[in-house]
């Protein structure tokens, strides 16, 4: 079976702050004390340039020695560019970002949704220049995509075809290369605040545990991820499906985290 890594996508939101953190908890403690109740987090900010040297460190040593980052790839390669041009951009993210080894499990190449099969040999040239360290998951947003040449392309280069809970695109399970990568996502303008469980989601969340079962079986790692507008808290997002997988509990769960709306 997979080694399974379940988490959110980013930590830094003061909403948390009495349903997941305990109260008073400042926020350059945040990643440390997530880290106390999950052991895997998507890195959000790296979408909106490459860190400093020091950030990366930081985020090293505020977690344990099991602990998984995944990282999105500046938006300045995948929307500003378009994956055209874009050899010096990435080389110099992975070298940043490799500080953080043995901790980087993958790096996410997230398309914008207009990005289509049109612009495919974009996407072939892209994957060409791509290293073999750190591992590279990609997510695309236009159903263009869905055809056998995508995931024959994906496996040529080992990279995990993201499959994504998005409500415009049809749930499309593959798996392309030995690691599985997922994203549970949502629509912003249905949550203002993000403290409490605002949609009731628990049915896709058994859906997806279903289909999970079989991908445990068939790849060696499994990387999963709620954003936050999916439900409205995404930590009790990442309980729920933990709880459904058989995936046992870091730690002992926050008093307050149940709350709820419904």
């Amino acid at each position: 079976m997979a080694r399974i890594y379940l988490g959110t996508q980013g930590w830094s939101y003061k909403d948390w702050v009495g349903p997941f953190y305990p109260e008073a908890t400042k926020a350059a403690d945040f990643l440390s004390v997530y880290a106390q109740h999950f052991d895997a987090v998507e890195l959000d900010t790296t979408f909106y340039g490459v860190p400093t040297a020091t950030r990366v460190d930081v985020w090293k040593r505020s977690t344990p020695d099991n602990f998984q980052f995944t990282a999105k790839l500046p938006r300045s390669i995948t929307h500003d560019r378009r994956l055209l041009d874009a050899r010096d951009e990435l080389t110099e993210f992975v070298r940043v970002m490799s500080a953080l080894d043995p901790k980087l499990g993958a790096v996410l190449i997230q398309m914008p949704p207009d990005f289509t099969i049109d612009e495919r040999e974009a996407l072939e040239d892209f994957l060409g220049l791509l290293p073999s360290s750190p591992r590279f998951a990609l997510e695309l947003r236009h159903r263009s995509w869905l055809e056998e040449s995508t995931f024959e392309l994906l496996e040529r280069h080992a990279v995990a075809w993201t499959m994504i809970d998005l409500s415009y695109m049809p749930r499309h399970i593959a798996l392309t290369t030995d690691f599985a990568y997922v994203r549970w996502l949502g629509n912003r303008r249905q949550i203002e605040r993000v403290h409490a469980v605002q949609i009731d989601r628990e049915r896709e969340i058994e859906a997806w545990a279903r289909e999970l079962e079989t991908v445990t079986s068939r790849v060696e790692r499994l990387y999963g991820f709620f954003n936050n507008h999916y439900s409205g808290h995404s930590p009790a997002n990442v309980r729920t499906l933990r709880g459904l997988l058989g995936v046992p509990d870091q730690n002992r769960e926050p008093e307050m985290e149940q709350g709820t709306l419904l």
